[in-house]
């Protein structure tokens, strides 16, 4: 029997390079780095400025810093994710966890204040068919940035898109066969293994919202090649590829130039969360139209945006009287 022995172990065994760093870094997207560079780094000024340790930190600094941000009047949900941060910044360094009971109990504890005070979540307005025909309609068809809008929403609106979905797509995604378009998403943020999803949308009757025919005529337009969605300057001229948030300001601007009622409400999330209301709506089960935008049939997202379909569509009071 072989007995193991002590092995002493120096600094590089416990180093990594900049090169496996810059790979672990990857698997984190982007935005999601970005969010949490910020919310550490407020925690460690916070904690310097009022002679705290952050790392490891205490139950109690945890539950002060929540007091902290309460008073700041942070949202609920930006409050959660500091302490997402915060855990996940010392399960990084292999910290010992600080307890989270109180801080989880001083959050649903504001939550409830909140909730008493008549605050609710800021949610996106979803689009509706009615309201994507008018934003539709508003677009100039004559201009590059008309057609370009015109296949974004409807393309967003019927995949039921991330603006980052849509953003990633190019020309070679998008598979023009005998039914429909498949469309090919490599990667979004749920999508843990990068297994990507194709997504089939049909061709549709009406010409306004029919992708296939929208999408051939981009691609006579555009080529094969390249992004599936161009950035264009002020001027119209074509640069790169359009930007996660270069599609959050196009569906924006395309409301304001329809004239939708309360138009700062709508951002690009209002495609996705209208083609999946407008889904349930129609009566599609709920676990075929989350496979299709590529949620987790028990997501929270997904059950809300079900209550709230099913709120009319099957009302307990509906033909009572």
């Amino acid at each position: 029997m072989s007995v193991a022995r002590e092995v002493d172990r120096g600094g590089a065994d416990f180093a990594v390079s900049a090169a496996t760093q810059a790979h672990l870094d990857e698997a984190v997207p982007e935005n999601t780095r970005r969010a949490y560079r910020w919310a550490w780094g407020r925690f460690t000024v916070w904690c310097q400025e009022v002679g705290r340790t952050a790392l490891p930190c205490s139950a109690e600094t945890l539950v002060e810093h929540v007091t902290h941000l309460r008073a700041l009047g942070a949202k609920p949900a930006t409050i959660d994710q500091a302490i997402g941060v915060i855990l996940a910044e010392h399960n990084r360094v292999d910290a010992v966890l600080p307890r989270t009971k109180a801080a989880r109990d001083s959050l649903r504890g504001y939550r409830r204040q909140l909730a008493e005070e008549g605050w609710t979540p800021k949610q996106a307005t979803p689009f509706t068919e009615d309201s994507l025909r008018q934003t539709i309609a508003a677009l100039d068809p004559a201009t590059l940035r008309g057609r370009r809008d015109h296949l974004l929403l409807v393309f967003g609106f019927e995949m039921m898109a991330r603006r980052s979905e849509l953003a990633a797509l190019a020309m070679a995604d998008v598979v023009d066969g005998p039914e429909g378009l498949e469309v090919r998403v490599r990667w979004s943020k749920t999508d843990k293994q990068s297994q990507g999803r194709v997504v089939a949308l049909p061709a549709q009757k009406d010409a306004a919202l029919d992708p296939v025919r929208l999408f051939r005529a981009w691609r006579a337009e555009r080529g094969d090649e390249g992004p599936l969605l161009c950035h264009l300057d002020l001027n119209g001229r074509v640069g790169g590829r359009l930007t996660g948030a270069g599609v959050n300001h196009a569906v924006r601007a395309a409301v304001k130039r329809a004239g939708l009622p309360d138009p700062d409400t709508y951002t690009a999330h209002s495609l996705r969360a209208g083609g999946l209301t407008d889904a349930l709506r129609r009566g599609v089960l709920l676990g075929i139209a989350a496979r299709h935008g590529g949620w987790d049939p028990e997501s929270p997202t997904v059950l809300r945006y079900a209550r709230a379909a099913d709120r009319w569509r099957d009302n307990a009071m509906a033909g009572a009287f």
